[in-house]
C-alpha cells in the first residue's frame, strides 16, 4: 500500500511538472502575452582610414526591434538582443582587421547603440578607394512569451538564437598625410633647447597652410611655442619645421616620445588634420653653465695674493653681464670677492681676479670655496648658477732664517778685510775712532 501511494505521488509531480514547461494545456494556459524581435543594425560614422596606418574601426551596433503582439509592457522581453557578438571582416580589401571578434552583451530597442572596436592595419601602398567590409552579429532573444496561470504564475519563454551578416563601407583615402623625417634636437636638462626637423606630405593631395601642434603631456618638458605654421606642402614633398621647447631641471635624462599632429587645408579648402605624426628624440643630461678652473690654487699660511680664475662658457648661446663672487670659510678670506665680466661667446674663455688669504695658524692641507655666477641668457632672463666648488691648498709659509743677510755681511767682511791688509801694508794704523789713517 506503501508503494502505491509513493508511486501515485510520483505521477502527480510529473503531471505538475508537465504543466509547467509546456506552452498548451486544459484549462491552464491564459493566452499569450507577448511576441517579438530584435533587429540589429551596423554602421560606421568614421569610415575614412589612411593608408600607411594602424588605426581603429569602430562599429555602431543600434536595436530598432520589432514588437508583434501582446501586453506592451512586455516589449523589452521579446525585442532585447542578448549575449551580441560582433565580427569584422574584409575578404575583399587588403586591410588587415587584427581583432577576432568583440563582445557587447545586452542590446535593448530602447538603450543607446553599443560601439564594437576593431584594430586594423592599413598597407602604406594601397589604392584608394571605398571596400566593402562584413559584420557578422551573433545573438540570442526571447521570441515568445506566455504566463501560464495553475494556482502559481509561471512565465514559459520561447528562446532563439540568430547570426546576421551586413555589409559597412569603408573608404580607404588619398589625403595629404605626414610623416617626421630628418629629426634634430638641441633638448637638455634645465635648458631652452629647439626641435627641428622636416615634414613630409606622404599622401597624394597637396596640403596648404599646414600647422604643426607640439602640446607634450610630459610636465617636465614645456612648449614654448604650441603651434607653429609651416606653410603649403605639395604631395610627396617636405617642409622645414622648428620648435623652441624648454627643459625643466626636474626632468629625467631618458629619450621621450611626442605627438605632432598637423592640421592643413586639403584641395578643397576644407580644414583637416592628421594625427598620427610623431616622434622619439633623446633628451641630454643637465650641463654645468660655465667650466670654472683656477690657474694656481695654493696659498701660504699667514699670506695673501691674487687668485685668477679660468671662467668659460659651456653653454651653446652668448651669456652677458656675468657677475661672479667667491665664497670662502675660516681659515680662508677674501677681500674683493667679486668679479664682472661683460660678456661670453659659447667656448669664450676669460680669466677673472678675486683676493684670497690664509690666517698664520691654518692646518697646511687642501681647504674647500665656492664660486657662483650670476648672468643674462640670449633671451634677457637673468639666471643665477649653482655654486662650482673649488680646493684651495694651503701651504708651510717660506723660513727667511729670522737674521741679517748672510751674503752683505760676508761681502762688507771681505770689504774690510781686505782695507785692512792694504794698509798695514802702507804702514798705517787706526785712529781713535775705528777708523784707518796714514802715518
Amino acid at each position: 500500500m506503501d508503494v502505491d501511494n509513493q508511486i501515485a505521488r510520483w505521477l502527480i509531480i510529473a503531471v505538475a511538472m508537465t504543466l509547467c514547461t509546456t506552452t498548451a494545456g486544459v484549462g491552464v494556459v491564459a493566452g499569450l502575452d507577448a511576441q517579438g524581435e530584435p533587429n540589429l543594425s551596423p554602421y560606421v560614422s568614421d569610415n575614412q582610414v589612411t593608408p600607411g596606418s594602424e588605426t581603429t574601426i569602430e562599429v555602431d551596433i543600434s536595436n530598432d526591434g520589432t514588437f508583434i503582439d501582446g501586453n506592451e509592457a512586455d516589449r523589452s522581453t521579446v525585442t532585447t538582443a542578448r549575449g551580441v557578438v560582433v565580427r569584422l571582416r574584409a575578404p575583399n580589401s587588403p586591410i588587415s582587421v587584427n581583432t577576432n571578434s568583440v563582445p557587447l552583451g545586452e542590446i535593448t530597442e530602447a538603450g543607446s547603440p553599443k560601439t564594437a572596436a576593431f584594430d586594423v592595419t592599413v598597407p602604406e601602398r594601397v589604392d584608394p578607394g571605398t571596400y566593402d567590409f562584413r559584420v557578422t552579429l551573433e545573438y540570442s532573444y526571447t521570441s515568445k512569451a506566455q504566463n501560464v496561470n495553475s494556482g502559481v504564475p509561471i512565465t514559459i519563454n520561447q528562446e532563439e538564437s540568430d547570426t546576421e551578416t551586413e555589409t559597412v563601407p569603408i573608404r580607404i583615402t588619398d589625403d595629404a598625410r605626414f610623416e617626421v623625417t630628418e629629426l634634430d634636437s638641441t633638448l637638455r636638462v634645465g635648458e631652452e633647447g629647439e626641435i627641428t626637423g622636416q615634414l613630409e606630405n606622404i599622401g597624394r593631395d597637396d596640403a596648404t597652410n599646414a600647422e604643426v601642434s607640439f602640446a607634450p603631456e610630459s610636465e617636465t618638458v614645456v612648449a614654448l611655442e604650441s603651434n607653429v605654421a609651416v606653410g603649403d606642402i605639395p604631395a610627396g614633398e617636405s617642409t622645414q619645421f622648428s620648435i623652441p621647447v624648454e627643459v625643466l631641471n626636474d626632468a629625467e635624462a631618458v629619450p621621450k616620445r611626442f605627438d605632432l599632429p598637423v592640421t592643413f587645408r586639403d584641395e578643397n579648402g576644407i580644414r583637416q588634420s592628421d594625427d598620427d605624426p610623431n616622434f622619439l628624440v633623446d633628451v641630454a643630461g643637465q650641463r654645468d653653465t660655465f667650466l670654472v678652473e683656477p690657474v694656481n690654487s695654493t696659498i701660504e699660511a699667514g699670506g695673501s695674493r691674487a687668485l685668477d680664475i679660468e671662467v668659460t662658457n659651456n653653454l651653446d648661446e652668448p651669456v652677458s653681464d656675468i657677475e661672479g663672487k667667491l665664497f670662502a670659510d675660516d681659515p680662508l678670506d677674501s677681500a674683493n670677492d667679486e668679479t664682472f665680466t661683460t660678456s661670453l661667446n659659447p667656448g669664450e674663455t676669460t680669466t677673472v681676479t678675486v683676493d684670497l688669504s690664509a690666517a698664520s695658524g691654518a692646518t697646511i692641507k687642501n681647504y674647500p670655496a665656492s664660486m657662483d655666477f650670476r648672468y643674462t641668457d640670449a633671451d634677457g632672463d637673468s639666471k643665477l648658477t649653482d655654486s662650482y666648488r673649488l680646493a684651495v691648498s694651503v701651504t708651510e709659509p717660506t723660513d727667511d732664517g729670522g737674521g741679517l743677510p748672510v751674503v752683505p755681511l760676508l761681502l762688507v767682511v771681505l770689504v774690510v778685510a781686505g782695507g785692512a791688509f792694504l794698509w798695514r801694508r802702507k804702514g798705517g794704523e787706526i785712529d781713535d775712532f775705528g777708523g784707518l789713517r796714514d802715518n
